[in-house]
This record gives C-alpha cells, sequence and structure tokens, in this order.
C-alpha cells in the first residue's frame, strides 16, 4: 500500500473516530449510557495488514486511471469504554475526557491531511521536474 492510501485511511478513521467522539457527547445525559471508543492502533494495523485495501477515488474524468483493486471496507470495530461510572443514571461518558479527545482527533486529522497535501505536492513536483 502506498503512503497516500495510508494517509487516506488513517483521515477516514479519524473521521469515524470524530462521529464517535461526538455521539458520546450527545448522549452525555443518557441515562445508562456506555461512552463508545475506536481502538485506532488495532484498526490500522487489521486494515493495513489486508492486500487488497485501497481507497477508491470519485472519477471525474474519463482520462482518470481506474482503480482495479478490490476496496475492503472500512467499518472499525466499535467497543465501550471501560471507565466508570460517573453519576446516578450510570452513564460514564466524562465531559472533560471526551472533549480533549476530540481536541486530539482534529488535530491528528489534519496533520494527516497537511501530510496528504505535501505528498500530492512532491508528486506534482517530481512530474514536473520530469518533464524538463
Amino acid at each position: 500500500m502506498d503512503v497516500l492510501n495510508e494517509l487516506a485511511l488513517a483521515m477516514k478513521l479519524r473521521e469515524i473516530n470524530q462521529e464517535v467522539i461526538s455521539s458520546n457527547i450527545a448522549n452525555i445525559n443518557t441515562p445508562n449510557y456506555r461512552c463508545k471508543k475506536i481502538d485506532f492502533r488495532k484498526e490500522i494495523e487489521r486494515i493495513l495488514t489486508d492486500r487488497d485495501f485501497k481507497i477508491n477515488l470519485k472519477i471525474t474524468n474519463s482520462r482518470h486511471i481506474r482503480d482495479e483493486v478490490k476496496n475492503s471496507s472500512i467499518s472499525p470495530k466499535i467497543e465501550e469504554c471501560d471507565t466508570p461510572v460517573i453519576g446516578n443514571d450510570k452513564n460514564n461518558v466524562d465531559l472533560d475526557r471526551e472533549m480533549a479527545k476530540l481536541a486530539k482527533n482534529q488535530l491528528l486529522y489534519n496533520a494527516y491531511v497537511q501530510l496528504f497535501a505535501k505528498r500530492i505536492k512532491m508528486l506534482k513536483d517530481a512530474i514536473i521536474q520530469g518533464g524538463k
């Protein structure tokens, strides 16, 4: 798998993680709600060991290169957090912890986007240099 696909995978997992964390925050007052999490490292390892994995990019022009590799679905295992119950309603969502996870996840997502853009720029520069 090339670097661009790995970065695309990481961005997609961070996007899904953002939804999970946001759901936890939305359910902070829901009785008996158990917060959810994604084991990011375990999911990356699981997907990267699938040799057929490839992110399918949208083809917007007939001259685009078609992706012939099978696309494995990105559906990470979402687990319950093992944190203790916070209040009498048996809910274990800690707002401070979830907000910190949300901020960290967003920072990492942004870092992956920047790395992706730099890699594209490097490829573009190589193509331009090769054409001279």
